[in-house]
């Protein structure tokens, strides 16, 4: 443990009361959610036709290029490492003595694809349908939406990994919808408490259709933490708050490891930053607020007196205000940060 004479500001809220009522919003918007059908009937009768129609983009070039699904399909590659000039041939592992060239491949490996999302039940295969036959896909896309709020966002069908994933939930028109209720309703105005609430509501979807039967596809906390976007964030700020190189970042999932969601050692410049369970606007607007304090202690505002790290202090408030400005500057960037 740290010694006591080091001096640390904590990222907290004003009052507990007051994130006990933010955590009662957030469950009461969740449970106005409900699923519907997205009324789509997907279906194609060739390779040829699915790519026409942009079905399972993604799903095709992994399964043509990722050594995990070739693999997984009964493919194999040889070439001679030693001759530069050998393209390789592709080949069935049934079936050795007989190559592909890639075209080919290119073709045989989606049709096998298909077969096995039959077996599954994914699929059905009409034969007689045309002239060659028609697959049908048995579960679409849905679309989620509130009883409650201006609220729709779809869950994408991802084959590859037999399940649903969050779309774009994040979009401009979700957000305004998400803060009109806030303020109308629950009489939240602050930009602090509403970016809480609603990152929070986001974060919490996947788990809650979870809950509801829908079997959701959830990344670790390391696949949904992305550090390149940390870093060209933590570069961000530095410009922006024109800060040196006299501090540093530690990002940790233990929450043993940190008393709260964030914290800023004044004695060694040092900010460690929760990352379990918490989306990636949330960590950087985290990141955001003990390097305004940074900033702060290298301009001689700190002293390291108990009262700079109380709520409403006027090293507190800077901290919240310019933390929320720094994100949203970097979310005009770089707007992925919210499909994270």
């Amino acid at each position: 443990m740290k010694k006591l004479i080091r001096k640390i500001l904590k990222e907290e809220f004003s009052h507990p009361q007051h994130q006990k009522f933010l955590d009662g919003v957030v469950n009461s918007l969740l449970e106005t959610i409900y699923i519907s059908s997205s009324n789509n009937m997907t279906s194609f009768g060739s390779v040829g036709e699915m790519e026409d129609y942009a079905v399972f983009g993604a799903e095709l070039d992994q399964i043509r290029h990722e050594d995990k699904y070739i693999k997984q399909l009964g493919w194999g590659y040889h070439y001679d490492a030693e001759d530069p000039y050998d393209e390789g041939y592709y080949y069935r592992m049934d079936s050795p003595n007989q190559h592909y060239e890639y075209d080919e491949f290119y073709l045989e490996i989606v049709y096998d694809w298909l077969d096995t999302l039959v077996e599954k039940g994914i699929l059905e295969y009409n034969e007689d349908f045309g002239d060659h036959g028609e697959w049908v896909l048995l579960e679409d896309d849905l679309l989620l939406k509130s009883n409650f709020f201006n609220f729709t966002c779809t869950l994408w069908r991802t084959l590859l990994k037999d399940g649903y994933e969050l779309g774009a939930c994040n979009n401009t028109s979700n957000r305004v919808a998400i803060m009109k209720k806030l303020e109308s309703t629950y009489d939240i105005g602050d930009s602090f408490s509403m970016d809480y609430v609603i990152n929070e509501f986001l974060r919490r979807l996947p788990y809650k259709l979870k809950d509801m039967g829908v079997k959701m596809i959830i990344p670790s906390d390391n696949e949904t933490l992305n550090e390149s976007i940390v870093d060209d964030f933590i570069e961000f700020g530095k410009k922006e708050l024109t800060l040196g190189d006299g501090f540093r970042v530690n990002l940790t999932d233990n929450g043993d490891d940190i008393e709260t969601l964030a914290n800023y050692d004044m004695m060694d410049g040092e900010i460690n930053v929760l990352t379990k369970d918490r989306a990636t606007p949330d960590i950087i607007r985290s990141i955001a607020h003990e390097m305004v304090h940074h900033k702060q202690n290298e301009r001689g505002d700190l002293r390291g007196n108990p009262e700079e790290g109380e709520d409403g202090s006027p090293w507190e408030d800077e901290a919240n205000a310019k933390a929320g400005e720094l994100v949203r500057l970097f979310g005009k960037q770089y707007p992925e940060i919210y499909d994270l």
